[in-house]
């Protein structure tokens, strides 16, 4: 039977000894297919996990342990320019957070990976030792019944035959005799199960701290990286000097006309400090303070243009440097999604030698003084058995993490990354998308990164945001949930199928009522028991369900986008009628000052600059035709302005009413900020609901991919309900098949893949 047919066609008007020969047969294809041992397997034989990504992993703690790390080298590192502190959550401090705990999380995969080590070549040892327990427990039982001591000394229990002495020789190596200690078997059979128990518990410590640091990575790590990578891109410093550098502009010609205003007020008050009379002395002295008071202004624009000068110097240099650290984080968030990937791997690979230890830890409970010598023998068949694929796994992970090592300080070598495990079959279960759950997932955890990013800048609306970022975590949490309930329901099948056809096996040679009996008793408790398991798997799926399903009405905050995208629009026309003002007022201004330019180049300090100016005095200057017309029609403006001309416009009413008009450009440049401020900020908030709205389309797309396992699960628990059976032979039949079904369905799910 090819592996195809065996998923595909394999139950299509199959027999019971066709859908018995598939119970066996199942398992034993899934451990091999993980394995990449399959007829057409796209990657090699070996683990899930790969080389390259134990190199990944030595690249992320190497990446993460060359970051800064104290305020002092991290504000080196980003080099900003002086007074400039990058923005919201671009400050220095926001970095060395992500620097710290990314760094922090790195420093912790060197232990953990010397702890791996260690402990799977004990793992290795113990189990070539198990496998020879074994066969010397079969060796011993056959000798004992060889020689007919079980019928001499009458002894049907477990419990007599641990009390018989015997000369075990070196059946048990690795298992010392204490001095004074009778050689029985109940001696080293309380050493092994203490053995056992201790590997189980180191491997369950490892465990735990390697599902922390995996989700460590995944929940802050990643996350906290992709953030500060947001907030460079939607940073607001190149807007910033894009202004500035208009402002700088704009002040430098200002700067230029109170120079000629200056200059022409200084020579003013010589020439009337020059009639050395009291007409002259008091017309002197009021030029001198117009003067002082045009310096003064002058001075105030030269220092607020050489501070914004540097401020746009500084800036530069900052916008330069967020450049550098926005290519230097993504390099990081590259080498941290690779380490992601192999940390999941090597989670799934470790999950499996754990459950296959706690299986032989299961065994070890259903010994007990009471068995049967033949269930005892049936039960420590279960004991061993785990440890064959221990020790296959636990030699593969050494020679992975070997050649990781090797490899990686050869400059990293490239090899491929493992494929996971797919096998085609007939969908008797529902179908489970995992590419949606896959791309939904990843498209949340965006979108969250995008709603963060305005969240930070505009600290609007945060316990909505908190709310969305709860849901992706769940989101997170419910997929590796979901992947832990497949594995742990997936092994739980598997080893329930294997006790359950040596059962019944059992059952065939056996002859003696009572014995008869007994392992039917065995196999009923055997089916009642992997129901309540797969049940309680059931139920951890169905509450992770539960955690991401309340729906976000999402009517008041489009409510909010319709509102802002008003303030929006109104803001924007806004700004078009102010700087249609402020054309119009700088157009207004330009004449006024070419003809304050004119009058200063053509001699207006021999005129007097307190004199109303006429056709007949401004063409006394010897003004040009064009001069002149200009000159008079800023003075025919002026006078439409001025209320009270008096004896009519001066030279010096035309500069107070030029420095009049620039303050009221000056209000309507603020009040064009301010109006971008508010379509700024209304786009912001439109992005920010925007984003949070996205998450919860792709939490309802996830929801809908997501529950078919629950009416998978359901589906199973049905089929095999005990009180839907009177025969347990039927029960025992149906369970076969339906298990198998259900491996088969649930296999692509107990690796990462969602």
């Amino acid at each position: 039977m090819s592996n195809d047919l065996l998923w595909g066609d394999a139950l299509k008007n199959a027999t019971p000894e066709e859908v018995v020969k598939f119970a066996i047969d199942a398992p034993k294809l899934f451990s091999d297919g993980s394995a990449g041992m399959l007829e057409g397997s796209t990657r090699d034989s070996g683990l899930l996990l790969t080389k390259k990504q134990i190199i990944d992993l030595r690249k992320y703690e190497a990446a993460g342990l060359a970051l800064p790390y104290t305020l002092e080298d991290v504000r080196d590192y980003l080099n900003f320019g002086a007074g400039q502190d990058g923005g919201q959550g671009l400050k220095p401090e926001d970095f060395l957070k992500t620097f710290l705990i990314t760094r922090e999380h790195a420093k912790r995969w060197s232990p953990l990976r010397e702890r791996i080590m260690l402990t799977g070549r004990g793992l290795k040892d113990f189990a070539g030792s198990m496998l020879i327990y074994g066969a010397s427990m079969k060796e011993v039982y056959r000798e004992v019944k060889a020689y007919e001591i079980l019928e001499k000394r009458n002894i049907k229990t477990l419990e007599e035959l641990k009390q018989l002495e015997l000369e075990l020789g070196d059946k048990f190596p690795g298992i010392e005799l204490e001095d004074d200690t009778i050689s029985t078997l109940g001696y080293y059979l309380k050493r092994i199960f203490e053995k056992i128990d201790s590997n189980l518990r180191t491997v369950g410590e490892i465990k735990k701290g390697l599902d922390l640091f995996g989700y460590d990575l995944r929940a802050h790590i990643l996350p906290g990286i992709k953030l500060r990578v947001g907030l460079i891109e939607n940073s607001s410093l190149a807007d910033d000097i894009k202004q500035l550098k208009a402002k700088i502009d704009e002040r430098a010609k200002e700067i230029d006309i109170k120079n000629t205003e200056y200059k022409a007020a200084v020579q003013e008050a010589l020439k009337a400090a020059a009639g050395m009379n009291i007409v002259g002395l008091a017309m002197a002295i009021y030029m001198g303070v117009e003067a002082e008071n045009i310096r003064a202004r002058r001075n105030e624009l030269y220092a607020k243009q050489e501070e914004d000068i540097r401020t746009l110097t500084n800036k530069n240099q900052t916008l330069g440097s967020l450049a550098r650290v926005k290519h230097d984080l993504q390099s990081l968030e590259i080498v941290a999604v690779d380490a992601d990937i192999a940390t999941q791997n090597l989670m799934h690979v470790w999950s499996v030698l754990h459950l296959c230890i706690k299986n032989s830890q299961s065994s070890v409970g259903r010994i007990n003084d009471a068995l049967s010598l033949k269930i005892f023998m049936t039960e420590f068949e279960e004991v061993v058995s785990p440890w064959e694929q221990i020790k296959l796994d636990s030699d593969k992970l050494i020679e992975v993490f070997k050649e990781a090592d090797e490899e990686y300080e050869r400059n990293y070598g490239k090899t491929s990354r493992a494929m996971a495990y797919t096998a085609s079959r007939e969908q008797t279960y529902p179908a489970l998308d995992l590419a949606t759950l896959k791309d939904s997932h990843s498209q949340m955890s965006e979108h969250r990164t995008q709603a963060h990013v305005w969240r930070v800048k505009l600290d609007y609306l945060p316990a909505l945001f908190d709310r969305f970022n709860r849901l992706v975590q769940g989101v997170g949490q419910g997929a590796m949930d979901l992947q832990t309930a497949a594995l742990q329901s997936s092994n739980e099948l598997e080893v329930s199928l294997r006790r359950l056809d040596r059962l019944e096996k059992a059952l065939e040679e056996e002859s003696d009522a009572q014995e008869i009996e007994d392992i039917k008793a065995e196999r009923q408790q055997l089916l009642n028991q992997v129901a309540d398991a797969i049940g309680q798997q059931a139920t951890r799926v169905r509450k992770c369900l539960k955690e991401i399903s309340d729906t976000f009405d999402m009517r008041l905050t489009l409510g909010y986008i319709t509102d802002f995208e008003r303030d929006e629009v109104q803001a924007k026309a806004e700004i078009v009628v102010l700087r249609g003002k402020l054309e119009a007022l700088k157009e207004e201004r330009k004449p006024v000052i070419e003809a304050i330019e004119t009058l200063e180049k053509n001699g207006i300090e021999e005129l007097g600059k307190n004199i109303s100016l006429t056709v007949d005095k401004v063409v006394a200057l010897g003004l040009t035709p064009p001069q002149v017309a200009l000159v008079m029609f800023a003075i025919d403006q002026l006078k439409k302005t001025i209320g009270d001309i008096g004896k009519g416009i001066r030279f010096l009413d035309m500069v107070r009413e030029s420095d009049k008009l620039q303050e009221r450009i000056a209000t309507l440049d603020n009040e064009i900020n301010l109006q971008d401020g508010v379509a700024s900020a209304s786009a912001g908030k439109i992005k920010y609901l925007q984003a949070i709205h996205k998450i919860e389309e792709q939490r309802k797309i996830y929801v809908a991919n997501y529950s078919p396992v629950i009416s998978a699960f359901e589906r199973y628990l049905a089929a095999t309900d005990k009180d839907t059976f009177t025969d347990d032979d039927v029960r025992s039949a149906t369970f076969k098949a339906q298990a198998n079904l259900f491996i088969a369905f649930i296999a692509p799910v107990s690796v990462p893949n969602i």
